[in-house]
């Protein structure tokens, strides 16, 4: 409910500040299409650090995932078996600002009051997919507050969508790899402030806590949406403008949450996340499903009371995960290679996340198309459609992963 309210007030207040003219001045007058020539240029008081060259992206889809992938509009169609991924660089910018007043739009706008298209994001939530810096919808605002002057070097880790609206799979992927691009770049330790959503999130605080960055340093755009700083640093999209997860965000992830924080307690290694206190894709015949999962040795976990530490070390010592598909296992990232996923979906949502994910990770995959009561034709109702668990189609599955598995007992 508390998610609703926020998209509503952020929807009413974004469409007074298109019809109420103020401070003017600070809406865009063009863009500039490309980071690189914008620091060529003389004068322009931007540079470019090349860090990761364009390159090509390949997954292998099996034919039988492909058949049921769920096809919706822009990013969320099938998946692609290859991409074309751009070079991935930083961009510093003096006298540079950060606009960020909504889910589907940052603007990194350079001192000569242009647009930054390469390091904004533009969406269109009703295509689903991004669209040209033109489009970007700082250019049918009317109001603006003045910025936030912020002294010293201030560094984005914004990324628009679903890591906008508090999504750990969007932070986890979206977000904190760009930290890596700045240190590649030589410029972390330069850095006073880092722009985040909501300083507040547990998750993001403890993450960054990792790298030594503390919350003294944080600045959010959910207090503060326009900014400006001396030093501005943006950095491009970790997954350019598709969907493929690059193996060196994977690699800056595990560098950075393991080992494990070490905890009070310990985990069975086969585990199975259950979505029972999440807005959607309930599985409808959890006792059952439990009381089968039982019989190999599975713990059932609820991830919303655990602490981050916890979540970390309950997926790093993990040999086999089930679950629905969600945020929450975005924490495949720390499991150990050749540990196996068995993803659950409803019919209606079939997503390639995880299958592409554990790819980059060396980890088994399989996964299970499951019924639903009513499924949904839309893709905004489908990803919360609840699902049936057929059990007999599943123990096949989990008897496969566990004999792909090194011959050990469940701690």
């Amino acid at each position: 409910m508390h998610d609703v309210l926020l998209r509503t007030q952020r929807k009413a207040g974004r469409l007074l500040r298109e019809w109420l003219p103020y401070n003017l001045q600070y809406r865009p007058v063009g863009v500039h299409a490309s980071s690189r020539e914008l620091a060529a240029r003389p004068g322009s008081g931007a540079a470019y650090f090349g860090v990761v060259p364009a390159y090509t992206s390949r997954l292998h889809i099996p034919a039988e995932f492909y058949a049921q992938a769920s096809e919706y509009a822009g990013l969320h169609d099938k998946p692609h078996p290859t991409e074309n991924v751009p070079a991935s660089f930083v961009l510093e910018i003096i006298d540079g600002r950060i606009y960020a007043d909504n889910f589907n739009s940052v603007a990194i706008i350079a001192a000569d009051n242009r647009l930054v298209g390469d390091v904004s994001f533009q969406y269109s939530s009703k295509h689903w997919n991004l669209t040209p810096p033109e489009d970007n919808n700082i250019f049918q605002q009317r109001y603006f507050e003045p910025p936030v002057e912020v002294p010293g070097t201030m560094c984005s880790l914004l990324a628009g969508g679903g890591a906008a609206s508090g999504n750990y799979y969007h932070w986890l992927i979206d977000s904190l790899p760009r930290l890596h691009l700045i240190r590649e770049a030589g410029l972390l330790d330069a850095v006073d402030y880092f722009v985040v959503y909501d300083k507040t999130k547990r998750f993001v605080l403890d993450t960054l806590a990792a790298l030594g960055i503390g919350p003294e340093r944080l600045l959010d755009v959910q207090t503060t949406p326009h900014l400006r700083a001396r030093s501005l640093l943006a950095t491009s999209a970790v997954r350019g403008r598709l969907t493929h997860t690059p193996n060196w965000a994977c690699d800056f992830l595990r560098s950075i949450l393991l080992p494990p924080p070490p905890v009070a307690r310990t985990f069975s290694p086969y585990i199975y996340i259950s979505r029972r206190d999440a807005p959607g894709r309930h599985i409808l015949n959890e006792p059952e499903l439990e009381a089968m999962l039982a019989e190999y040795g599975f713990e059932t976990h609820v991830l919303t009371p655990y602490s981050q530490a916890e979540k970390i070390a309950l997926f790093a010592q993990a040999q086999v995960i089930i679950a629905s598909v969600g945020a929450g296992l975005a924490n495949i990232v720390v499991s150990p290679p050749g540990a196996q996923l068995i993803e659950l979906f409803p019919q209606s949502f079939v997503v390639a996340d995880y299958l592409e994910f554990t790819s980059r990770l060396s980890m088994g995959y399989q996964f299970l198309v499951c019924g639903s009561p009513h499924a949904s034709a839309d893709r905004t109702n489908a990803q919360r459609d609840d699902l049936r668990v057929d059990l007999a189609a599943l123990r096949p599955l989990v008897e496969a992963a566990l004999n792909r598995l090194p011959q050990t007992t469940p701690a």
